[in-house]
């Protein structure tokens, strides 16, 4: 079910990475030199891997940025809304050791100090600041096209990457929603080219490792680039589309980040990954709001609504829920996929969301009730290796245009076109020589991309159904 997505995962995070040196301030305080010898000889018997009381594991970093099922334990930047802190130090109850007495004061400073600091993990990486504030122009922010010329990369910062021995797998793809842009992963990158002209006009830089995620804001100001190392490190980088200006960071896993969006209002940014979790971030303090704890497997799609009203999320078990993003709560749970969710879309009216799964199926949902309108076996055609009796090709994308069509692609070698209800497949593109893994419409509908894991990203007129031209993740 899940080999492909599996080889990428594990494979892809094996390139050398190079490291950065800082010099170490005198004055730092860090969990791994200071703060963790503390938690492990007065927490550590209740809070460990073994026996995390409420959840709470303070055993490591990450663990600890996690938090316990009463939420995060440590705001990096105020002791004073720190739980651990505040139990400690025994200003909140429950009081903690319990049935001990508070741990010594020169304890409870170090730990202080570090959040004050904003709880950095080692003297080398950066203090998490919970007081931050970044200027998105919330005010400003419209779903519809934006006012003036819609927004396109201008004088790019010029990049000195090393070139890559072959292309990178399209592990991501995004078009944006007012102009003729398309963003594509490659390996610590992001392509950007125009798809009226199929130029390449510039690169971002992701250093972070491989980019999982592309999603572009509603109103195209944005891209959200989220991805990560396998078992080691995790994020959502938020960058200008004019300037490439990276704005912000969302997030610190302690894996790769498998899905991520950003809400039509620029407020939210919502994250998910192996740990089975759904958390929404704000985007303008980078604080976490939500940890939604329901998935049983990894969180591998996640997508607003256009409307900002609903938040869907699917996993590698086949379960997709809808959640109401200001509060976190519940709407509904589609239970109908049997294999893992690999893609999902909301029709532009929001009243619909398309899901695609490795089961072979699509599943369109009406938003008001949850109800599934349409289940679409959408590829049926022979695969490169032979599938268990029965087993129907997985689809691995599915995209709406504005126009309400929508197109998917699948593991038999094909990207289809559908009308609006899903009844009728419009058209059937070939010509793949490895599986296509992403599929988007250009701005306008007039153009349908479906990049594949050799790198190669085909381009067809959606009114004459022609290929028009190749892109590449390697140019």
């Amino acid at each position: 079910m899940f080999r492909r997505l599996s080889f990428l995962s594990v494979c892809f995070f094996s390139f050398p990475v190079f490291a950065q040196s800082e010099a170490k301030p005198k004055d730092v305080v860090t969990y791994k030199d200071h703060v963790s010898p503390i938690l492990r000889k007065h927490c550590g018997n209740c809070h460990n891997p073994d026996k995390a009381t409420s959840d709470l594991n303070v055993m490591t970093y990450q663990t600890l940025m996690a938090g316990g099922s009463s939420g995060e334990a440590i705001a990096a930047g105020s002791p004073d809304s720190s739980r651990l802190y505040k139990a400690v130090a025994h200003i909140e109850e429950p009081f903690m050791p319990p049935k001990a007495p508070k741990i010594p004061e020169a304890d409870l400073a170090i730990i202080k100090k570090w959040i004050e600091l904003g709880a950095p993990e080692t003297s080398a990486s950066a203090a998490k600041n919970a007081t931050r504030k970044v200027d998105l122009d919330l005010a400003s922010v419209s779903t519809g096209k934006p006012e003036g010329p819609p927004p396109m990369p201008e004088s790019l910062p010029e990049l000195s990457l090393p070139q890559t021995k072959r292309p990178h797998p399209v592990t991501a793809l995004a078009a944006s929603p007012w102009a003729p842009l398309v963003a594509v992963a490659g390996h610590e990158r992001v392509l950007l080219y125009n798809t009226d002209d199929l130029k390449l006009i510039g690169v971002l830089p992701f250093p972070e490792r491989i980019p999982h995620v592309l999603k572009f804001s509603r109103n195209g100001k944005l891209l959200l680039a989220a991805g990560g190392r396998g078992a080691d490190v995790g994020k959502a980088v938020l960058f200008d589309v004019t300037t490439g200006k990276r704005i912000t960071e969302i997030g610190d896993e302690s894996d790769s980040v498998l899905a991520a969006d950003i809400s039509p209002n620029q407020k939210w940014v919502a994250l998910g990954g192996p740990n089975k979790l759904v958390k929404i971030f704000s985007t303008e303090t980078g604080e976490l709001k939500h940890k939604i704890k329901k998935h049983t497997d990894w969180v591998t799609s996640i997508e607003f609504s256009p409307n900002g009203e609903m938040l869907a999320s699917g996993d590698r078990n086949g379960g997709v829920y809808v959640w109401e993003p200001e509060t976190g709560s519940i709407l509904f749970t589609l239970g109908d996929h049997k294999e893992m969710i690999t893609d999902m879309s909301w029709r532009a009216d929001s009243q619909m969301l398309a899901t695609a799964s490795e089961d072979g199926r699509v599943i369109l949902w009406y938003a008001e009730d949850g109800f599934p309108t349409r289940s679409i076996n959408a590829h049926t055609g022979p695969t490169p290796t032979p599938l268990p009796r029965g087993k129907i090709p997985g689809v691995l994308s599915v995209n709406y245009s504005r126009s309400g069509d929508f197109a998917t692609v699948g593991r038999d070698l094909t990207a289809r076109l559908w009308n609006n209800s899903g009844a009728n497949q419009v058209a059937k593109f070939e010509g793949f020589t490895d599986i296509p893994s992403r599929v988007v419409f250009t701005h306008d509908g007039n153009r349908l991309i479906a990049g594949d894991f050799t790198g190669k990203l085909h381009v067809w007129s959606v009114k004459d159904k022609t290929l028009v031209g190749e892109l590449t993740t390697n140019p």
